[in-house]
Parts: structure tokens; C-alpha cells; sequence
């Protein structure tokens, strides 16, 4: 939305046609008179040719109103006034009435005021829009309580205020000055509720229903302080119904600002990013919905939020999240999936997306419980994922692998005792099932591993794959480095240590995500050595001359192919030797480029032996 311009910088965009100067001049004109400093032709009419809208607003700001006036009117009196002929007239006109009002002059109050409601006034010219309603309403009754309630206000008597504001809003319902002034002390009272402890969830409800019973579409500042307040509050998703709110919003009155995040410096003095109101509106209302409500309304939820995402440019990761559990709520299942399929792309260690992907299953035992086991893989603390194990133990059933159900349960039962925590109907009922056998031997330790191979199969299949070789192995992370095609460097947390070696070349699923310094990382979630050629792209021969530094390194001097201090030593390499080497495509985090590396030196043609540069193999 464009940036709304002040009525005093109207005359910047507008083009001179005559100067003053040029309108003395002009008096000499024979077939021109002058009438209130204006030249008028042989008929008396001021010269359409020779006022502008720029005249009028040069007019007003030098304080001559009454010839802005005579102006302005000659531009309305042509067959077709442009935009900036009606905006002149119409601040000429607010002045005139303010003026009259000062004055006590009722009639010309009402003079102008007629004129005024004659002209079309652009709402998205807000500043304007604004004085002119309230240019309007000068002179009438509700004015004066208006001032009244604007006191009482001030003065911290905000309930008082509030039964002043409510009862001239009651008299003048159609007085959108009134409607707005019962509509900011609302507010006042809402923040007042918001923070009182403990939380009267009655009193919050209550100002908001009031509040948005009023149609607020248009009061954006008032919607943007409405949301900051409410959404303040601690945990509101779980205690208000805020997918009410949401649905009276027209978020096409919102702003472009609403739609980005709010950069600041936190207390640690470093620079973060606050979310768009449009993202935590749209996400905490999402977050209050329950099986309870109606699916007609889950529906309409979820149908905004798709469509107002593609205007977010954060990171929406979460949103998306909530948006998925919604559609869980209606029986949307293939929505869900494929967007918690999307998520797992990038964080497929996150434990609950594993979870809510079994929850999207429908009647697929096999797969639900498959990414059960995945996502126990990935979290086995039950503190923090008994969700899964429950889950488990209920695909297990429906599976009938009664004994590792049976084991399960057990499992649950002694953590949930152990940690006073409540057991829970389900867990219970499973207690008291005809196949229950208490005491029942645990699965082994490769149960939730090789159970969780169809749930990775099946996010693999929506994963990207690429060509890589292993550059490093740290045993005691159990992590592995790989450079792969495309200058992506992958780091892959295996299993086995002797399932990969470093130059191992291997075919890697790869994920992406987003560091929390904004760039992107690569992860692999799966790793195999294959047959295939390391492509030229990431293992290279190379043959020329080298220059050892201070250091100890060394570069080659045509392509600046690095060579650690171990190489040099081993090899004993001096200034001037030409050594044909085998390089890995490198990353280096000091200057934030790629470059080659060398791992083995093939040949050596010692300085004192050749002179000549031998060319790229």
C-alpha cells in the first residue's frame, strides 16, 4: 500500500502553470481584471488556464484562506476537476469550517459542511478521509461529548469514560467519530483485563467480543494494538477462542508492514526479528482450535491462512505446522501429510513432526507405526515424547504384536508411576485388555530402528539426492562430512562406523534448512557408497608448480590448490617444485569460499630438476 501523503506536501507533486508573480503580471493584461488578488476575464470568471491545485495549497499555507477558496472553487467549476482539484477544495473547505466553528458562525458551518459531503473523497487517502468525517461532525452534539470522554481519559478515568463513550455511541450509532471513541476505551479496558492475575478469561472475552461486534475493518491502528494486546498473553491460545477474532478480520485492509517482521535489539544486544502480526494472528488462532469446533469454521481457518501465507516472507515453518494439525481436525489427512511431509525436508529430526505424520496414516497400521518408531528414534526421553510410545503401542495392537504391546505398556506404565505423572485412560484400558500379559520381555534394541526404515524410505522419496565424497570422519560425533555436487557441503550422522570412509564416494538424501544466521545447511539422512566416479566437479588431478609460505602450507601457483603442512613435510616440498596431486572440492570458513584442496601428492619434479609448468591433467 502506497505511503499515504500529508496534506502540506500535496503541492510538491503538482506541476506550476503560473506563478504568483506571473498572476500580477497578468494584470496588464486589457481583457483581464484582478478580483481578490486573482485576474478574472471580461465575463468575471478567474481564468481556468491560470489556477492550479498548487496555487490553492501555496494559498492556504500562506495563510490566505479566502483566495485558496476562490481558487480551489474556480478548479471545481471545470467540466471534469482532476483528484488534486477535489483534495484543495476539500482542505480549503476543512479550514473554512474549522474556522467558521471557532467563530461561532453555525451557518457557514453548514455551508461549508454541505459542500464538503458533495465531494468524493478518496478513503485510501486516509489523512484526508479522516479530517473530512471529522470536519462533518463538527458543530453536532456527539462533538462535545467527544471532548468530554478525550478529558476523562486523560485523566486515567478510563471506565468512566468507556460509560460515556458507550452511551453516546448507543445515541449515535451511525457516528463513526462516536463508534471509534468507545472503541479505543474498549481497548484501554482489554489492556487493563490483560494483565490482571489471575486472568479473568470472562472480563478478556467479553471487551473483545464488544470490540469487534463494532466492525473494525477499517480501524487498523486499532486492530494492531487489539492483536499486540491479546496476543501478550501468556499461553492464549489454550484459553481464548481467538479463530473468532480472526474470522472478522479483513486482511485485505491490512498493510504491507503487517505482512513483515519487526526488526529490534533484544536485551543480549544482538538484532532479532519480531513476526508479522499477519503470521502470529494467523498462527495462534490456528493453535486454539479444537475438535469441538465446528469444521465449517476450521475450514474458513485454514482457507485464510493458505491464502495469506504466499504474502509472508519470514520463515513459516511453524505456521505451516499449525495449519497441517488443523487439517488433521477435519479429516484432511492428505493435506496434512503433504505438509508435514514438506517440513520433515527440513528438520527430520524433529521428533513430533514424525508423530504427527503417523497421525495422517488412515488405516495404515504398518506406516503409522513405522514413523512412531522413527520418531523414538529420534526422542526416546518419555518426558518429552510419551505421545509416540502410546501411539506405538496403539498401531501395535491394531497389528496384533500383542507381546511387544504388552512390553510397551509395561514401559509407559513404570515411567508414568515412577514420575507420579497421571496413567491415563487409554493407557489403562490397554492395562485391562484380554491380550495384555504382564512381565512381557522387551523388544531388542534394533526394534524402533529397523521398524523406522519404511517411514525414512518414504521421506526419501520426497527428498533430493546427490553425488558426494566423505572428507571427514569424526568417530566420537558419529558425524560424517561430505562435499557433493553444487559446492554443498552435507554433514550425516551415521550409525555404523564401518558402514563409511573418508573419500568414499556415495550416493546421500539430503535435506535443507535454514541456519540461524540465515544461511542454508545441507543434511544428510541417508548415506550409500556407490560405484559411481567421483565427478570432476569435486575430485580433480592437477599438475604445476608450487610456493610454500612462511607457514609451512602450501598453493599451487596457477590454480591456488591448498596444501597443509603435513603433505609438505611428507613429501618435503620446496619453492619452485612442480607436483602433479590429486585435490577435493574444499569450503573455507575464514574467507566464505570454495576452493580445491590437495589429499595426495601423485609426482615431484624437484625445482632444481625442470622449469617447466606442467599443464591441468
Amino acid at each position: 500500500m502506497r505511503e499515504l501523503i500529508p496534506e502540506e506536501a500535496y503541492m510538491t507533486f503538482t506541476n506550476w502553470k503560473v506563478t504568483d508573480n506571473e498572476l500580477v503580471d497578468m494584470s496588464d493584461n486589457k481583457n483581464m481584471t484582478m478580483l481578490n488578488g486573482l485576474p478574472v476575464n471580461d465575463d468575471g470568471v478567474i481564468g481556468e488556464s491560470l489556477v492550479t491545485s498548487k496555487d490553492v495549497f501555496e494559498a492556504r499555507r500562506e495563510g490566505n484562506l479566502d483566495r485558496a477558496y476562490t481558487m480551489a472553487q474556480t478548479l471545481m467549476e471545470q467540466p471534469d476537476p482532476g483528484p488534486w482539484d477535489i483534495r484543495a477544495c476539500a482542505w480549503c473547505l476543512i479550514d473554512l469550517i474549522k474556522r467558521a466553528n471557532a467563530m461561532h458562525e453555525e451557518t457557514d458551518v453548514e455551508l461549508y459542511q454541505g459542500e464538503l459531503q458533495k465531494l468524493a473523497i478518496d478513503e485510501a487517502d486516509e489523512i484526508l478521509f479522516k479530517q473530512t468525517l471529522y470536519a462533518l461532525r463538527i458543530g453536532s452534539p456527539a462533538m462535545k461529548e467527544l471532548s468530554a470522554i478525550k478529558q476523562l481519559k486523560a485523566s486515567g478515568n478510563i471506565q468512566e469514560a468507556t460509560e460515556k463513550a458507550k452511551a453516546l455511541y448507543a445515541e449515535f450509532p451511525d457516528d463513526v467519530t462516536a463508534k471509534r471513541s468507545y472503541a479505543w476505551c474498549l481497548y484501554k479496558i482489554l489492556q487493563q483485563k490483560a494483565k490482571e492475575s489471575p486472568l479473568n478469561i470472562q472480563h478478556v472475552t467479553g471487551c473483545l467480543d464488544e470490540l469487534f461486534s463494532l466492525g473494525l475493518s477499517q480501524e487498523v491502528s486499532l486492530l494492531r494494538c487489539i492483536w499486540g494486546t491479546v496476543l501478550s498473553i501468556e499461553n492464549v491460545e489454550g484459553h481464548i477462542a481467538l479463530y473468532n477474532y480472526a474470522l472478522q478480520m479483513d486482511f485485505d485492509k491490512l498493510e504491507e508492514c503487517d505482512y513483515q517482521v519487526a526488526p529490534y535489539v533484544g536485551s543480549d544486544g544482538k538484532h532479532h526479528e519480531w513476526p508479522s502480526l499477519v503470521m502470529r494472528v494467523l498462527k495462534k488462532s490456528l493453535d486454539s482450535l479444537n475438535r469441538y469446533v465446528d469444521k465449517d469454521i476450521i475450514h474458513h481457518l485454514c482457507d485464510i491462512t493458505e491464502e495469506r501465507i504466499r504474502s509472508l516472507t519470514e520463515n513459516t515453518f511453524f505456521l505451516q505446522w499449525s495449519l497441517a494439525k488443523a487439517y488433521l481436525l477435519v479429516g484432511e489427512a492428505d493435506k496434512a501429510r503433504d505438509i508435514i511431509l514438506h517440513l520433515l525436508q527440513s528438520k527430520p529430526s524433529s521428533f513430533w513432526l514424525w508423530n504427527g505424520l503417523a497421525e495422517t496414516m488412515e488405516g495404515d497400521h504398518d506406516m503409522a507405526l513405522s514413523c512412531y518408531a522413527k520418531s523414538l528414534t529420534h526422542q526416546c526421553d518419555l518426558q518429552f515424547n510419551g505421545r509416540a510410545k502410546l501411539g506405538l503401542i496403539q498401531e501395535l495392537v491394531a497389528l496384533g504384536q500383542y507381546d511387544v504391546a504388552s512390553a510397551e505398556v509395561q514401559a509407559l506404565h513404570a515411567y508414568r508411576t515412577k514420575e507420579g505423572h497421571k496413567i491415563g485412560e487409554a493407557l489403562n484400558q490397554y492395562m485391562h485388555a484380554s491380550w495384555y500379559v504382564p512381565d512381557s520381555p522387551a523388544a531388542d534394541a534394533g526394534f524402533y530402528k529397523d521398524h523406522s526404515l519404511a517411514a525414512a524410505k518414504l521421506l526419501n522419496t520426497f527428498l533430493p539426492t546427490t553425488i558426494g565424497v566423505v572428507t571427514y570422519i569424526s568417530e566420537k560425533a558419529h558425524k560424517a562430512f561430505i562435499v557433493a555436487e553444487g559446492d554443498k557441503l552435507l554433514t550425516y550422522h551415521y550409525d555404523d562406523a564401518a558402514s563409511i570412509h573418508e573419500m568414499d564416494v556415495v550416493s546421500a538424501v539430503y535435506t535443507t534448512y535454514e541456519r540461524l544466521d540465515g544461511t542454508m545447511g545441507f543434511q544428510a539422512v541417508s548415506c550409500e557408497i556407490t560405484d559411481q566416479e567421483a565427478p570432476s566437479t569435486l575430485i580433480k588431478q592437477f599438475g604445476e608448480k608450487i610456493k610454500v609460505i612462511g607457514s609451512g602450507m602450501a598453493f599451487t601457483v596457477k590454480h591456488n590448490v591448498f596444501i597443509d603442512k603435513q603433505l609438505v613435510e611428507q613429501h618435503q616440498l620446496m619453492n619452485g617444485d612442480v607436483v602433479s596431486l590429486t585435490a577435493i572440492r574444499s569450503f573455507n570458513k575464514k574467507k566464505n569460499s570454495w576452493g580445491w584442496q590437495a589429499v595426495d601428492i601423485d609426482s615431484i619434479h624437484r625445482a632444481d630438476d625442470t622449469s617447466e609448468d606442467v599443464s591441468v591433467i
